[in-house]
């Protein structure tokens, strides 16, 4: 049987949720997923015993860093909704640390899922590589299927993943970056370009602050101070990755858009070309266009890139109100 040495718990999946070799592909891809839930590898593993299930995965990790195997290597779980992604990926659940939006993920959980990316490509031979679609070697279940998988901070995370694992394949040595305000730098305002479909907007610099919201529209905006590789919106919503931006080297500092700022009892208009609710529905036509009250504004756990409107009682995305 062939599985990965960090793994310390066996929780094998009923035969009736994976099927057995992988009809002559060669495993060279890494998926992982989440669970949608604050649980442990062996929970996780339960699940997948259901004979009933008709789901499965290669290994989790639970909200404390455990690694289980629940499928080995040589077998193709049914994880990903694609037949052709799963006969070439190994595939892991990856525990929340919290329950609901934005799916939250423990450092220990992190750091276990970076040794085994790290473990899986060194015994495999392939390096990560990520460009948002499913040709590269490090996919998202969302590529395959509607799902909200890996969810919004994992999910957020698959280049940082790529490329944590591939400078330890390089022969660095890296760890969770802790970030340290005493290093912090006032630099002048430039602009960044952002990069990412959807860049959270953290309380402060770190993965370890409350996302407060989320930029979605690929826009300019201005850094008025950085702390690593963090930059400080000008508007004051928060923080950015600069990971995910490119400098722009010319323009006027002020005049690009910056996030709105919302509170409660504010009025705002419903945008047109507003497409989802916060919650994944259609937003019908006959509410679009229209003036609505907020009645909270998201934050932490909560929709922190939405505001619920009182008269729809909805939660819709900040860009989609004016």
């Amino acid at each position: 049987m062939s599985r990965s040495s960090l793994a310390t718990l066996y929780v094998p999946a009923s035969t009736n949720n994976y099927t057995q070799g992988r009809r002559g592909y060669r495993i060279c891809k890494i998926t992982p997923h989440h669970m949608a839930g604050k649980l442990t590898a062996r929970q996780c593993g339960n699940i997948f015993a259901n004979p009933n299930r008709q789901a499965s995965a290669n290994y989790g990790i639970g909200y404390d860093g455990e690694i289980a195997c629940y499928v080995d290597e040589e077998n193709r779980a049914w994880t990903s909704s694609n037949r052709e992604n799963d006969c070439q990926a190994i595939t892991i659940e990856v525990a929340n640390s919290a329950n609901g939006n934005p799916w939250p993920i423990s450092d220990a959980t992190w750091n276990s899922l970076v040794k085994l990316c790290v473990d899986i490509c060194r015994r495999h031979n392939f390096r990560l590589t990520y460009d948002g679609t499913k040709n590269g070697s490090l996919t998202r279940h969302d590529m395959f299927a509607n799902t909200n998988c890996p969810g919004q901070t994992l999910g957020g995370r698959f280049k940082e993943l790529a490329e944590t694992v591939n400078k330890i394949l390089d022969g660095g040595n890296v760890t969770t970056p802790v970030q340290n305000p005493s290093v912090a730098t006032t630099d002048n305002a430039y602009l960044v370009k952002v990069t990412a479909t959807a860049l959270n907007i953290r309380a402060g610099a770190g993965t370890n602050h409350n996302i407060v919201g989320c930029i979605r529209d690929k826009g300019t905006y201005t850094i008025v101070e950085t702390q690593g590789n963090w930059g400080k919106l000008k508007s004051g919503a928060g923080w950015i990755c600069l990971d995910y931006t490119n400098k722009v080297n010319s323009g006027n500092i002020s005049t690009p858009p910056q996030p709105k700022t919302f509170s409660k009892g504010q009025r705002v208009t419903l945008k047109t070309s507003a497409n989802k609710y916060c919650t994944g529905q259609t937003i019908p036509n006959s509410i679009k266009g229209k003036t609505y009250t907020i009645m909270q504004v998201g934050s932490g756990n909560t929709h922190p890139d939405g505001v619920l409107l009182k008269e729809i009682y909805s939660w819709v995305y900040k860009s989609d109100v004016q």
